[in-house]
């Protein structure tokens, strides 16, 4: 068989080759450019698939970082579309409270109790992580508030670093 490539129309390249080792030729397939070795699997019928893997340093998600002040923590996180991948929250409130961080699908600051689309809470003493590999999308934006209280409609003010909560987005 002639070595050949395949570019997909999402850029991904598969190549064929004949190799020979110890006198067997074979035809084996790439996925990746093998000319500059980007994001290159091997696949034959003799080792099956080699997958190499290495560390990235693009294209994984942002990280909004807060530990909650005196107030409803209303804040900007994103403004534009965008998804949610994973919301770390660390509860570390005075006299057992539960806290609330609610996300809303705005472009701008959000109000505290008013347009909320995601609420996570999380028990005092306690820490949690709430994890969608797929995302969660916001069409319009991503907006965060923390509060003490489950209603949407909540506005009972946190204290200071009563919580740490991370939001990793894309």
């Amino acid at each position: 068989m002639a070595n050949s490539s395949v570019t997909t129309a999402l850029g991904a390249i598969f190549d064929t080759e004949t190799v020979s080792s110890n006198g067997d030729n074979r035809q084996v397939i790439c996925i990746g450019d093998k000319s500059t070795e980007g994001g290159v699997a091997p696949v034959d019928v003799t080792s099956g698939l080699a997958v190499h893997t290495r560390a990235f340093t693009t294209g994984g998600c942002s990280i909004y970082h807060v530990v909650s002040a005196a107030s409803t923590n209303t804040q900007n996180v994103k403004a534009s579309a965008g998804q949610v991948y994973a919301v770390s929250v660390s509860n570390k409130s005075a006299g057992q409270v539960p806290i609330f961080v609610k996300l809303h699908n705005t472009a701008g600051t959000p109000t505290a109790g008013s347009g909320v689309v995601m609420t996570v809470g999380v028990q005092a003493g306690t820490d949690r992580i709430f994890e969608c590999a797929t995302g969660i999308a916001f069409a319009t934006g991503i907006g965060l508030s923390i509060v003490k209280g489950i209603a949407d409609a909540d506005t009972t003010a946190t204290a200071a670093s009563d919580c740490v909560v991370d939001i990793f987005y894309k």
